[in-house]
């Protein structure tokens, strides 16, 4: 399943129900794959809301003909702890720390936790001690906010 064709074909359904979509992943294989779509919204998810958009999310990928296979959905918050799926969600979260796993300028993975303090089209800036890390969005592998 590609999440970016879901994303788009849910976003303006489940904003109709008063949520947006956090993130999406698909995962698994051919007899046994997992869809976990997560939500948010400004005063936060309850069990309610993720019966509500898992009933809707059903009733409109059973409607399309694009998913061949067998899925399980599941519809989540998206936590404290939250992933970053898409880059115009760290600009919400400035002056947060986070966790950010990436490929630096060497092509080894690294890991840092720091501080989010400003972000642009291409970057996030993360102060990390004394440091001040510029990592291009394209390079990040998952980046996570610490409570």
């Amino acid at each position: 399943m590609d999440t970016k064709y879901i994303k788009e074909i849910l976003t303006k359904d489940i904003g109709s129900l008063g949520c947006e979509i956090w993130g999406i992943e698909f995962f698994g294989k051919h007899s046994n794959q997992t869809l976990r779509i997560y939500i948010d919204k400004t005063n936060g998810i309850s069990i309610h809301d993720c019966e509500k958009v898992s009933r809707h999310v059903t009733k409109v990928l059973d409607a399309e003909d694009h998913f061949s296979n067998k899925y399980l959905l599941e519809v989540s918050s998206p936590g404290i702890d939250r992933r970053f799926f898409f880059n115009e969600q760290y600009r919400k979260y400035l002056d947060n720390y986070l966790k950010v796993k990436f490929i630096d300028s060497e092509e080894n993975k690294r890991t840092i936790s720091g501080v989010l303090t400003k972000t642009n089209e291409t970057n996030i800036f993360v102060e990390s001690g004394e440091e001040i890390m510029e990592i291009p969005f394209s390079s990040i592998i998952q980046a996570n906010l610490i409570m």
